[in-house]
């Protein structure tokens, strides 16, 4: 009988059995030694280890703890693939052979034949308990701070360069539309002019002071117009309460005085003025003068005395059209005595105009709490906070994406002035200094969340406070709004916690972070809703003095008097 192979005997369709194994002799040396390094034999070390991971196999089934359902463990870290044991699962044949995948398909109901050989070729399933999944994640390696990089995604910082050009755009028409760049200097200066006094009577000398600008910039007038910090366009200013009352009591003193000839002009003046300096006649009470403003019967040469606002606080006098012109004011000929102006003097000062239109009502221009953000004192504010600001806004919007970084930007930004108009409502603050702080609360809430991602993080933590305290020391001097620094800082890190995304490694660590959310949320709205309550009902604005030792530190015995003098109203925000 002709010799017929065991594949051939075989049925068509049917698997063919493995081969039995057999004996080929003593393996050699070489062999032996091999297979020794491949499979080291079991040390002490070892044996200790797979006790423990035994042990706790059996205690985990109690807990029902599983490791499947943490999401993107991968993405955060896990062994590499060719470290992963594989035996964990079932593995098909498909995937072991895909060409075996026809030899091993279901047979029909009532088939008979090819379970076993069918069983034999599968793998076995071995199940790891809750222990041994928990001492895996325990022993397993952490993902490194190249292997987290790779996996982080990356933005385009739209958002830092669309505030960057809205910055220098607002700067050029802050310059061009209000009359050009201040004097550059550190102290304010004196100008003097020679003007016509009332009734042609005598030339009189009269001196304005002029506030400089050494940040190569625009006025201080300029900024309130554009949108700067400024607490008496924002809320009712007690000050300007005060300085009402007083003027009605100096007006009880006033009368409508008649100049004498040949210009016989009105005006109110005391009547001991009108008669010893001018040689005038008193005509009567305001009313006289009132009806002369439309009627010229008494008054000849026609009233030429009406009230005008000069300076920022909105400081009435009552003068000639040449000087109050001279003194940069808002001339109201329509009017005689300065209370009856009323508030008009701060809606000449506060008008806040873009692009031709007024913005909001005087004094509830709460608007100026963001519109202040985006405004700049001069180019050198400019260069040395907002190429700052720029700098570190690009590197956090690469990480985190422009709404994440706006919603922070902004928060901290608002709360920073909300803070300054709290302890110094009566400067013009403009800057984004603010929102810089809050940014470096971002920076800080990073290193912390990511201590185990970052490279040498306390030296990388220490970096950034030291740079937080150099700039608020910094602050200490009249130049620099400190206010609006530290509470940029403090909206800005707790708002970090709400819309900057972090890393977390299993439930426990996600369900902490997301606490850290919970917290941090109705912490910014506390402070939001109290700043708001103070920074609108407070009766005083003085109320705590001491406090100004935060913007200006005495280090001479005359230095802040010396530096607010030249400042008195015109503070950058950073």
């Amino acid at each position: 009988m002709a010799y017929m192979p065991a594949e051939a005997q075989q049925p068509a369709g049917v698997p063919t059995a493995p081969p039995r194994a057999h004996w080929d002799g003593p393996p050699d040396y070489d062999t032996v030694v091999d297979e020794a390094e491949r499979n080291p034999p079991r040390t002490l070390t070892r044996g200790i280890t797979d006790s423990l991971q035994y042990a706790g196999a059996s205690i985990g089934r109690w807990f029902g703890v599983h490791d499947e359902d943490l999401a993107g463990w991968r993405r955060t870290g896990t062994l590499p693939q060719s470290e992963r044991i594989a035996s964990y699962s079932l593995i098909s044949p498909e995937q072991e052979d895909p060409a075996a995948a026809v030899e091993l398909q279901p047979r029909q109901r009532g088939a008979r034949g090819g379970g076993e050989g069918e069983r034999e070729r599968r793998r076995p399933r071995e199940r790891r308990s809750t222990i041994r999944r928990i001492t895996d994640t325990l022993t397993r390696r952490k993902p490194t701070r190249e292997e987290v990089k790779e996996t982080l995604p990356t933005f385009w910082p739209v958002f830092t360069i669309l505030v960057a050009i809205i910055e220098v755009g607002l700067l050029a028409a802050t310059i061009i539309t209000g009359g050009g760049l201040a004097p550059i200097a550190f102290r304010p200066k004196s100008e003097h002019q020679i003007i016509t006094d009332f009734n042609n009577q005598s030339q009189v000398a009269v001196t304005r002071e002029i506030v400089p600008n050494f940040f190569i910039g625009p006025s201080s007038a300029a900024l309130v117009h554009t949108g700067a910090k400024y607490t008496p366009c924002m809320r009712e200013n007690i000050e300007f309460q005060i300085n009402a009352a007083r003027d009605l009591l100096e007006e009880s003193q006033l009368r409508c005085c008649k100049g004498g000839p040949p210009y016989e002009q009105c005006g109110m003046l005391p009547a001991q003025t009108c008669t010893s300096q001018y040689d005038g006649t008193v005509l009567g009470g305001a009313s006289v003068c009132r009806a002369e403003v439309n009627e010229t019967d008494q008054c000849v040469g026609g009233v030429v005395l009406h009230p005008c606002c000069v300076g920022l606080l909105g400081e009435c006098i009552i003068t000639t059209e040449e000087n109050c012109t001279f003194q940069e004011g808002y001339w109201h000929p329509d009017k005689v005595v300065c209370s009856e102006v009323g508030t008009d003097c701060f809606k000449d000062i506060c008008e806040f105009s873009w692009i031709g239109r007024t913005i909001g009502q005087t004094p509830s221009q709460g608007i100026r709490f963001l519109a202040a953000i985006f405004l700049y004192d001069g180019v050198i504010h400019l260069l040395l906070i907002g190429l700052l600001k720029l700098y570190i806004s690009w590197k956090i919007e690469r990480r985190i994406g422009w709404l994440r970084i706006m919603c922070v930007y902004l928060i901290s930004g608002i709360g920073g002035f909300l803070l300054s108009g709290i302890f110094d409502p009566t400067k013009v603050s403009v800057g984004s200094s603010g929102s810089l702080f809050g940014l470096y609360g971002v920076l800080i809430l990073e290193v912390l969340q990511g201590w185990k991602w970052v490279r040498r993080p306390g030296a990388e933590l220490f970096k950034i406070l030291l740079i937080v305290i150099f700039l608020l020391a910094l602050g200490t001097i009249p130049y620099i709004d400190n206010f609006s620094q530290i509470g940029g800082f403090i909206f800005g890190f707790f708002a970090s916690f709400i819309f900057v995304p972090y890393i977390t490694i299993g439930k426990w660590d996600r369900a902490k972070k997301l606490g850290l959310v919970l917290i941090a949320f109705p912490i910014i709205l506390a402070l939001y809703f109290v700043g708001f309550l103070i920074f609108y009902n407070l009766p005083n604005p003085d109320f705590c003095p001491k406090c100004s030792y935060i913007n200006c530190i005495p280090y001479t015995a005359t230095f802040c008097e010396d530096f607010l003098s030249a400042f008195s109203s015109l503070v950058p925000g950073g």
